[in-house]
Order: structure tokens, then sequence, then C-alpha cells
């Protein structure tokens, strides 16, 4: 029986979910209705299939990647190749997370130049369709620039943000209108009625999945949204148990309101 469940968390680690969704995201310019962004978080040590993503090609717009590309004593070519086969899908953006940091920045910094992943350390970009464009935040790990960057943009203006860790992503709730985060790993180990078996307390609120944010009170469009994912690769162990590994597609929409407003002379 143990052997047997040992298989059956080895196996949960080496599969994926492809989740595809579509998120109405406030102030989304509407050129941007029906872009599609493909994102992923925490690969770790795990390598990336092209098999299981050259179907994304001509599909995606952007690669979003929420940090954890590598960690300490990883064999470099492995994070060589998942961020040149996830550049080769469509124009890619990463940020750094906390096994980033200790893996060596250097040296992550010169592969991603390297493959053509845009690394966000508390920067903003801007993503076009047509003559419209919304703007890519990218938060550094444990970084305290966040809402200051946001609060810099126009409060009308599209704001999604990448932030490795969900706890520091919820201080800027208020000003960004999509968070994509991870760093939780949804728990990896997770039990029926207990739940996480490794999770912080602090975490366990925010462990996997999609959150409501905030709004200022003066702002007339819908909450915005966090999608916090449960990552693709392992961390310490590779086993996972009732948590299978994710990617997510995500189509952004223009809220039902936002387009009905619009419309109206």
């Amino acid at each position: 029986m143990g052997v047997l469940l040992l298989f059956h968390m080895w196996r949960e680690a080496h599969v994926h979910q492809m989740i595809e969704e579509d998120v109405e995201v406030p102030h989304l310019p509407t050129t941007f209705d029906g872009a599609v962004i493909l994102y992923l978080s925490d690969t770790h040590k795990r390598k990336l299939k092209w098999t299981d993503l050259e179907y994304l090609v001509n599909k995606v717009d952007w690669v979003l990647i929420g940090g954890d590309v590598a960690e300490k004593g990883i064999s470099w070519s492995i994070v060589r190749h998942n961020m040149k086969l996830l550049s080769n899908i469509a124009p890619s953006f990463t940020v750094y997370g906390n096994h980033d940091k200790r893996a060596g920045t250097a040296q992550i910094a010169r592969i991603l130049r390297e493959s053509g992943v845009q690394l966000l350390q508390d920067d903003v970009v801007y993503l076009r369709k047509g003559d419209d464009r919304l703007s890519l935040i990218g938060i550094d790990y444990r970084s305290k620039k966040g809402d200051m960057l946001l609060e810099q943009i126009d409060k009308k203006f599209c704001k999604i943000a990448i932030v490795h860790d969900p706890l520091q992503a919820l201080r800027l709730e208020q000003n960004a209108d999509l968070i994509l985060s991870g760093h939780t790993h949804g728990g990896q180990l997770v039990l029926p009625f207990f739940g996480p078996v490794f999770l912080s307390k602090a975490y366990r609120s925010v462990s996997n999945g999609w959150y409501s944010l905030k709004r200022s009170p003066e702002d007339v469009y819908q909450e915005g949204k966090m999608l916090v994912s449960r990552g693709y690769g392992t961390n310490h162990l590779p086993l996972r148990l009732g948590c299978p590994a994710e990617m997510h597609i995500i189509t952004l929409r223009v809220p039902a309101e936002k387009a009905l407003t619009e419309k109206q002379p």
C-alpha cells in the first residue's frame, strides 16, 4: 500500500493540468478582449516538454512566469532549456522568487537575457494591442516598491502584476486589476479534511486558486482578481498529493458592465 501511495504521489508531481479560463479584468481596453496569457510559476528543477506546449504557438500572446525558475544546486541547463522553450511560444516575462535569490541571480539573469525572457525587477513594461496598451508590473521578491510603482500609473489604466509571494501581492490589491502569484505550491501535499500538510498557517487563506481583490471605493468597475498557482515543479520532495501541478491559459475579457458603458452614446 505504501509503495502504491508513493508511486501515486510521484506521478502526480510529474503530470500537470492545463487550466483554461476566461477572466474579466477591470479597466481592460476593448482591443485586449480575447488576448491570451500562458501563466506558470515555480518550475524549480522540473523540465518542461515542448510536446506539451507547442500547440500554444500563435495561440498565446504573452507568457508570464511567476518566479522560482531555479533553486539552489540546479543544473543550469534545465533553466536554460525551460526559458528558451517558453520564449519560443510568445514574448515572455518573469520575476524573481525566493529560490531564485538563493540559486544565484547573476547566473539566472544571464540565462534569461540569452533566452529572450525579460526579467522584471520592480519594472513596468507596456503590452500593446493595436493603438491601446496595458501595464505589466513585475515586483521583485520581498520588494517594498510595489505600491509606489502601481500608484504612479493612472488609476484608469489597466494594471497586471506578477508577484511571486501572494502575501506580498495582497499589499497591492487596491491598485491592481489582475495579480498573478505562486510560491505556495498549493501546499503540495494536501490531505482530505486536514488540508496542506506543510504550508505555513499564514498562507492557508491564499493557498491556491482565484481570490477577489478589494477596490478603491470610488472605482466603479468590478473588483480585481488574484491567481495563486499551485506551480509546475515541486519544493524539496518530488512528490504531490491532492494538489496536481498546473499551468494556466488565461483569456482576458472586458467586464460586461464596462463593455455596456462604452457602447452607450
